[in-house]
């Protein structure tokens, strides 16, 4: 049996974004039902933070890869669905009736639950197209317009995320107009925010990248966010469907394609 001797290359800031992701995610969920006015619009504060969320993570897709990533909004979401469900449940413990502050924090806090379901959903489906398109833009353009590369994948991300979050969010508590309404000027707001902080993302992804001298290009990579392939076991379990996928790939086209073909075929 092999044993790797040679330990797994350490970030330095890898853990501190991590953690600053998940807070700030955090602080979205608590945010979805806390309304202001934008441009004569009401809307809710959390679009407003949420482009800081999906920045950071441009900054950890361009520095540390895709496979980090993806462990990185692992680990959020399952913070975030936690958060979601001990809140809920500590709410519903027994309380004072004379104390009316009870009232108000429960009356506060009675759809977090929805909320935390809805972000798993959404911010998932987002984070995944972003972190898709930083990894494939890096490629196409060999690593260089960054800036540009952040704002094509916030562009596209964004109004996914938007799309699935304040649909699935407001459902039954706001009509179909008024949704649609949110949509479209919390994306442009966040394409509005994406661009003025665009520099400062870019400064701080080209400090990080000479401090941690660490440029990851997926190359020849899974992009399949449900395995794990930067462990053993991951990777072992990514293998086998690629067998098992050839397999039946093979055997399809053994029955459907004359023998003399299917052997010139997998000879070129």
């Amino acid at each position: 049996m092999e044993i790797q001797t040679t330990p797994l290359k350490q970030y330095k800031y890898l853990t501190l974004l991590t953690m600053l992701f998940i807070t700030i995610f955090l602080v979205c969920d608590i945010t979805a039902f806390r309304m202001v006015y934008f441009l004569g619009k009401e809307l809710p504060l959390s679009g407003f933070i949420i482009p800081i969320v999906f920045a950071m993570g441009d900054i950890i897709a361009e520095n540390y890869g895709y496979r980090i990533t993806m462990k990185v909004i692992r680990n959020a979401i399952l913070c975030q669905l936690l958060f979601g469900v001990i809140l809920t449940l500590v709410l519903k413990s027994p309380s004072l009736d004379t104390n009316i502050l009870n009232k108000y924090y429960s009356y506060t806090f009675e759809h977090l639950l929805r909320t935390s379901f809805t972000s798993c959903l959404s911010v998932s489906c987002g984070m995944l197209v972003n972190a898709f398109l930083i990894s494939k833009l890096k490629i196409y353009m060999h690593g260089k317009h960054f800036w540009i590369r952040t704002l094509i994948s916030s562009c596209f991300s964004e109004i996914v995320l938007c799309t699935i979050a304040y649909f699935v969010l407001f459902s039954g508590l706001k009509n179909i107009f008024n949704i649609i309404t949110i949509i479209y000027m919390i994306w442009i707001y966040k394409m509005l925010i994406s661009l003025l902080i665009n520099p400062i993302i870019v400064l701080i992804a080209q400090k990080i990248k000479i401090l941690e001298h660490s440029d990851v290009y997926d190359v020849g990579i899974s992009y399949n966010p449900f395995i794990d392939a930067t462990t053993p076991q991951g990777l072992k379990i990514l293998n086998f469907y690629k067998t098992f996928l050839k397999k039946r790939i093979d055997t399809y086209l053994l029955n459907k394609i004359p023998k003399n073909d299917f052997l010139f075929l997998n000879n070129q």
